[in-house]
């Protein structure tokens, strides 16, 4: 018998320990075959991945060659792929790349409302090179429209951007080069003058062995033109023409600063010279077929015949002027050339300015037509990505509910399936919980009493000094004023009662004083009331918050009026900066300096402007405590740079006695 039951424990050994092996090797299987799936769906997605990269790098040589028929097929493809994978890196280049392709065939709305969408998608991408390369585009785009406070706006955010990383020189010289542009057309030329030399000290580092960017110079020298600095801008046109060999390295440029010069001088009064440069710098445009530059030629030499009063020269440079920038569609050239006719042509005269009337007033039109497409497109691209954010909210939510839903029901099963073996422990840490709530409560229910307590004893005694007390009084001075009887007997009486209602005042006196330091008891563990508070901030707002004190001193020792009324300043600065600020970290730090309480509260918010803030009921709350206790508050904050309280409280006999 006893070899039988060897046997059968042998036997279910064995079995037990096949099924194990069974067991171990399906789940080997399951693990490879998810780990197959794994491996595949990354190399599709990898594969995938690299065949956009090289669909976009393709579409960009396309760009590059000007093939536009297959530049526009192929970016098309990647921007299709980019928006159906979500590979918002791919896209933003795709659209940055349709910008610049509508850019140079000169569909100026097309080219901003791409460039807009680039930048949308490079901001969410915190890419800041990126963004700020294609606000500077945009900008570029706006001074084109003539809308130079835009194009200002639009430059400035590139150079935010560009300050916050390393390596962006080259940017930052195009940006305060393109700022100073604007500005000139702007008619502020100081400020104009203030970017271009900015400029030039971004130009040194990139190029520190370069002398001088003959380009920055010719536009300063504009500058200076313009506000009729005449010596100042030949002075700075003559350094660009002392440049070695510059006509045979630029011969246009060279043709466009001469003809600078000369004009230059021609508006100084000073004609030496100034008719043979501005026929050579005619000469060199007409060589090269510059249609442009031979119009501001004409144009000039048409204004140099003026001043010599040779009019039928300058009729004939004028009308050359005009011909040229008709040719090249200059048309701020243009609208210069009529005026100028319109003035040495008498018998054409109304014609011309007929022709300057309608050209200015299409020419305004169509760049107001412009700006309103900027405004429009930028105003429905923001609301799209309002849209998007939405719906993408709305996609988090469901899915955080569907999850929900799942962990909620996983939770049950697990819950009920060991509901059954671990039924006598549950119902012992069940008694447990009931036995700490039930000790919560107490402490809640204590301190809501002692709560109660302490606001009854204030009142009461605010009802004896104020009603008691007052009534009292006023029953003392009536008699007093009856007192008038000759009657010596009744005097002597109302004497007596008036004595009486005095020890009588002065007891209820006493009474309430009593209970009024009974009502303003200190506030215990005064630290450990503010740990608490910001504990329950941070777990309540996921911000870090630190407090530091010296545990040397007595804290609690301060006067209760002191402590009641600091805590619920630090408590409205805390709620304020949870509210408002966005902040990540919240700093406190009590310390005592020179007899007087310091109390500093900051945070690393967003920050407000302290002119344009308009005192809430949080801070009216902070400054009429700060008052009670005769504090002195300072708020210092600045946009983007967080916000600091503090708080001086003087202590000279405000500590509470113990006795």
């Amino acid at each position: 018998m006893q070899k039988l039951y060897t046997v059968l424990i042998i036997t279910l050994l064995l079995f037990s320990c096949n099924q194990k092996k069974e067991n171990l090797q399906q789940k080997e299987v399951v693990k490879h075959q998810k780990k197959t799936t794994d491996t595949t769906n990354i190399l599709k997605y990898k594969k995938d991945s690299i065949h956009r990269r090289q669909l976009h790098s393709l579409a960009y040589t396309y760009l590059t060659q000007g093939d536009s028929l297959k530049f526009r097929e192929t970016n098309k493809k990647v921007i299709k792929l980019s928006l159906k994978q979500n590979d918002s890196t791919i896209l933003g280049n795709a659209y940055w790349d349709l910008g610049y392709f509508f850019n140079k065939k000169i569909r100026i709305d097309s080219s901003y409302y791409y460039y807009l969408k680039a930048q949308k998608i490079f901001n969410l991408q915190n890419s800041e090179v990126k963004e700020g390369r294609v606000l500077r585009s945009i900008s570029l785009l706006q001074s084109q429209v003539k809308d130079y406070r835009g194009s200002e706006i639009s430059t400035i955010k590139a150079i935010e951007l560009f300050d916050k990383i390393d390596d962006t020189d080259i940017d930052l010289y195009h940006s305060y080069n393109n700022l100073g542009s604007v500005t000139n057309a702007l008619k502020e030329h100081d400020r104009a003058l203030k970017y271009y030399n900015k400029a030039q000290e971004y130009y040194k580092k990139i190029r520190p062995k370069s002398k001088i960017n003959t380009a920055l110079i010719n536009n300063i020298a504009n500058v200076y033109r313009d506000k009729e600095d005449y010596n100042s801008a030949i002075k700075n046109y003559e350094k660009v023409l002392a440049v070695d060999s510059l006509f045979e390295k630029k011969a246009l440029f060279y043709a466009k600063v001469l003809d600078n010069y000369a004009y230059t001088k021609l508006k100084a009064k000073d004609t030496t010279n100034v008719e043979k440069q501005l026929i050579r710098a005619l000469k060199i445009r007409d060589s090269l077929n510059d249609s442009s530059g031979l119009a501001i030629s004409h144009f000039n030499l048409a204004e140099f015949y003026i001043l010599k009063k040779d009019t039928s020269k300058a009729l004939e440079n004028a009308k050359k002027s005009e011909e040229y920038s008709l040719a090249s569609k200059n048309n701020k050239r243009l609208l210069q050339a009529y005026d100028i006719l319109t003035s040495i042509d008498p018998i054409n005269a109304s014609n011309y300015a007929h022709k300057y009337i309608v050209l200015n007033d299409s020419l305004i039109a169509e760049e107001r037509l412009i700006q309103d497409k900027f405004t429009r497109i930028k105003y429905e691209t923001d609301e799209v990505i309002e849209e998007k954010e939405e719906l993408e909210e709305q996609k988090q939510i469901l899915i955080s509910f569907v999850i929900g839903a799942l962990l909620l029901a996983f939770a049950i099963f697990i819950i009920g399936s060991q509901y059954v073996k671990n039924q006598k422990l549950r119902f012992e840490q069940e008694q447990q919980e009931t036995n700490l709530e039930t000790f919560n409560l107490m402490l809640d229910q204590k301190g809501k009493l002692a709560q109660a307590k302490q606001e009854e004893q204030l009142r009461i005694s605010q009802e004896l000094h104020d009603g008691v007390l007052g009534s009292l009084t006023g029953i003392g001075l009536i008699l007093k004023a009856t007192n008038k009887r000759a009657d010596e007997e009744a005097i002597a009486e109302r004497l007596d009662l008036i004595k009486q209602l005095q020890e009588t005042a002065e007891e209820i006196r006493t009474i309430s004083h009593t209970l009024s330091a009974a009502s303003s008891k200190k506030m215990q563990n005064f630290t450990n009331s503010i740990i608490e508070l910001l504990h329950n901030t941070g777990k309540a707002s996921n911000i870090k918050t630190s407090f530091t004190f010296d545990k040397k001193i007595d804290w609690d020792s301060l006067s209760a009026e002191i402590k009641i009324n600091l805590y619920r300043m630090i408590q409205e600065g805390v709620q304020n900066c949870v509210k408002y600020s966005k902040a990540e970290n919240i700093l406190l730090d009590l310390s005592m300096k020179n007899s007087n309480l310091s109390v500093i509260l900051s945070d690393d918010g967003v920050g407000f402007n302290l002119q344009k803030k308009k005192r809430g009921i949080g801070l009216k709350n902070i400054y009429s405590r700060a008052n009670k206790i005769n504090a002195n508050v300072n708020i210092e904050s600045e946009i983007g740079d967080g916000t600091k309280i503090l708080i001086t409280i003087p202590l000279e006999n405000k500590k509470e006695s113990n006795s």
